[in-house]
């Protein structure tokens, strides 16, 4: 259109000239020394204009062939980084379908030449992880870091990502702390710093990262919740296994009472208790969870323990089993504290009972000793007999 409407005014100009020429020609002179031009002023006018003209495209072309070596550098490289985006594109394409090596090399070939080389760099590490190739990888990420300002955090997180799923587990827990020194509250490092505490237990530092967690808005309050308790379960059971008694009860001091009412809780810490010899405090704890709640463990560990008013204990014993007539683990520890009592009858009973509503070599083993305190032996024998094949029947089956 916009060609049309020049073609239209320069007809129309030209006519115009012709008009004019036609109609009144003029005269122009022009002298310099002993040189003279004379001419009509329509001949002078159209000359002028085409020298004008001339003189405009001889300044053009003398500006194109200047900057024509600029230009061809701006057009190459304008291809060069068309190439890299679609190399960008084929690699992540490659990548997802599996094919790790092809995908590196398409990657890293334009990395140099692309406007994002991040993506390539980060893209081309997780192909060589998958290769095993750790070298390369981590001279990826270097790159990465040193092709992009600002973008630390990022290629940190994907070096602890590939980090924790090559199993360098070290490695990554310094790169995740590196990482939160230089960004405090960033939340995704929290919570792969949660994480790989958790998976390495060191539950201690899980509580560190717990009130930033809750703070961030990283996990739900109930989440919060259970993990707290994950981890002081978890430093409980690490300070029964190392013995460390201060420890376990720092841990049990320090945890909120809602807390210490768990069962998980309790498990370990009565088995320390226990062990140090607070038979009567461990009692006390139990007792005070089943009066509210139910816990097979903790009414079997109960049934272990000799101390105490046993009598007393046989009363408050079956009482429970009003709401737990078939438990086998309550009809277990009712025979044992029958049995301490020398209530030889009454802890057959439970023995036989707990045993038809699930059968246990250790159940076995306690029912013969009362047999034989019954002056039993025959039977006794039969028992333990019976007892032993289902412990090696169960322990062969625990093997397949």
């Amino acid at each position: 259109m916009k060609i049309l409407l020049v073609v239209a005014l320069a007809l129309a100009f030209g006519a115009a000239v012709i008009w004019a020429a036609d109609f009144e020609p003029g005269f122009v002179l022009l002298q310099y020394g002993s040189w003279s031009l004379e001419t009509s002023l329509v001949v002078f006018s159209a000359v002028f204009i085409l020298l004008l003209v001339a003189g405009y495209l001889l300044l053009r072309s003398l500006v194109l062939v200047k900057q024509s070596p600029a230009k061809l550098a701006n057009w190459k490289e304008t291809q060069r980084h068309k190439r890299a985006n679609r190399a960008l594109t084929r690699g992540l394409i490659t990548l997802e379908e599996g094919r790790w090596a092809e995908a590196e090399r398409t990657l890293i070939r334009h990395a140099s030449h692309s406007e994002t080389p991040l993506l390539h760099y980060l893209a081309g590490a997780r192909a060589a992880q998958k290769q095993n190739a750790a070298d390369r990888r981590d001279n990826y990420l270097r790159l990465a870091h040193e092709t992009t300002e600002g973008a630390d955090i990022a290629v940190g997180v994907v070096q602890a990502e590939l980090q924790i799923s090559a199993g360098q587990k070290e490695q990554a827990l310094a790169t995740l702390q590196h990482l939160r020194e230089m960004a405090p509250k960033h939340p995704y490092v929290l919570q792969l710093l949660q994480s790989l505490y958790q998976d390495m237990d060191q539950w201690q530092d899980v509580q560190s990262v717990l009130p930033d967690l809750r703070k961030r808005h990283v996990l739900e309050n109930n989440e919060v919740q259970a993990l707290s308790l994950d981890a002081a379960v978890g430093q409980l059971e690490a300070a029964l296994q190392r013995q460390d008694w201060r420890k376990m009860d720092d841990v049990w001091q320090k945890s909120p009472a809602r807390q210490r009412q768990h069962e998980a809780m309790l498990k370990p810490y009565i088995e320390g208790l226990v062990r140090q010899g607070e038979a009567e405090q461990a009692l006390s704890l139990i007792e005070q969870f089943l009066r509210k709640d139910w816990s097979d463990a903790l009414i079997y560990q109960y049934g272990r323990l000799a101390q105490g008013d046993l009598l007393k204990r046989l009363a408050l014993a079956e009482k429970w089993l009003k709401n737990h007539r078939d438990n086998p683990w309550l009809l277990l520890t009712l025979g044992r504290l029958a049995k301490a009592n020398s209530l030889w009858t009454k802890a057959e009973e439970y023995l036989l009972s707990s045993l038809q509503h699930g059968p246990r070599g250790e159940t076995y083993q306690v029912l013969a000793e009362v047999q034989t305190a019954q002056g039993k032996p025959e039977a006794a024998a039969d028992t333990y007999k019976t007892g032993l094949n289902l412990m090696l029947e169960q322990a062969g089956s625990t093997i397949k």
